[in-house]
Order: structure tokens, then sequence, then C-alpha cells
């Protein structure tokens, strides 16, 4: 026997998006702060062409890690465990 009826499939819950390993925030023209789990990990100028990454929590105390062409690797590079040190 086939039915006559359908019945309506159920919508789905529409899915949160995932949370962020870290927030890059625009503090200057040329200065990015870099916050990972509610706390500020590093900083990142913009020296001409150049993302140069700075790991520390206070900027006067931030020691350089790694110089990039490239934004997000500049941003990855405050994420090793090298850079919290």
């Amino acid at each position: 026997m086939v039915p006559t009826t359908s019945t309506p499939t159920p919508a789905a819950a529409p899915r949160a998006p995932a949370p962020t390993a870290e927030s890059v925030v625009l503090i200057g023209p040329t200065t990015y702060e870099v916050h990972r789990a509610d706390r500020v990990v590093g900083y990142i100028d913009i020296v001409g062409g150049v993302y140069v990454a700075l790991a520390g929590a206070r900027y006067d105390h931030a020691v350089e890690v790694r110089q990039s062409i490239i934004l997000d690797t500049a941003v990855a590079a405050l994420a090793l465990p090298s850079a919290a040190a």
C-alpha cells in the first residue's frame, strides 16, 4: 500500500558557528592585538609589507618571534608554545 499523504521532514536546528581559536583586533593604524582564550598572547606590527609577530601580553615587553608577508602566518606563530615563553 502506498501512502497518499507525506509527512514533512522536520527542519534541522541551525548550527552555531564554531568558536575561533583566536581573535585579531586592529588597535592602531599598523598594530594588531591577538587574543586567545580571552587573554592577549601577542601583537602584530605592520612594517612596510611585512607582518612582525611579537609574543607577550604587554606590547612594551613583547618579543619578536616571526616575520611574514601573510597575516595568518604571523598569527599562527603566536600559537606556538615557544611564543608563550
